[in-house]
């Protein structure tokens, strides 16, 4: 997309420098003046085609709002007090919307988790992210058995590019921080 625009503003000013023509060329002293001379004339005219080159403008491209998917692994808290990767949750646009991609391992069964995802403004360390979740409904994350949860959801009225950097913590038996993860691209 950037290369096309770049190539239609380039365009655009040759077609306007050619449409144009050459300003000084016209408007010099007519033919029929006393000091009018064709040979210098057609010389300057030479000389200012030479110097007309089109103006190409260039931008660092840096544009967030096309970021289309993002991703969380997600980690709890061992009985031993470590560190374990439970899985990830992903979210990817698509044309009927934000698709959840749930696939997790060591839901307590009968347990209902629910994900609150809170957005970062700028910072690695958890800093800076607001302090109260954003205000989205998520589905709410449940299994029967003791096994590997696969679920896929759709969320409409979000994007990945709202998500992208954002914590994520799912909670059980009200509000305990059951695991987290932060969302990137």
């Amino acid at each position: 997309m950037k290369y096309k625009n770049l190539f239609l503003m380039t365009s655009l000013c040759g077609i306007s420098l050619l449409v144009g023509g050459c300003s000084t060329c016209h408007m010099h002293q007519p033919k029929e003046h006393a000091h009018y001379n064709k040979e210098t004339h057609h010389e300057q005219h030479k000389h200012h085609h030479k110097q007309a080159e089109p103006i190409v403008f260039y931008q660092n491209y840096n544009n967030d709002s096309e970021i289309s998917y993002v991703k969380a692994n997600v980690y709890t808290r061992s009985s031993q007090g470590d560190e374990s990767e439970m899985g990830s949750i992903k979210f990817k646009e698509t044309n009927d919307g934000l698709k959840m991609s749930i696939d997790l391992v060591d839901l307590r069964p009968g347990k209902t988790y629910t994900a609150h995802i809170y957005q970062c403004f700028g910072c690695n360390d958890g800093t800076c992210c607001a302090t109260s979740p954003m205000a989205i409904d998520l589905p709410k994350i449940k299994t029967s058995k003791a096994e590997r949860l696969k679920e896929s959801y759709i969320i409409r009225g979000l994007t990945a590019t709202q998500l992208n950097n954002a914590k994520l913590i799912l909670t059980r038996d009200g509000g305990y921080k059951a695991a987290w993860g932060t969302l990137l691209n």
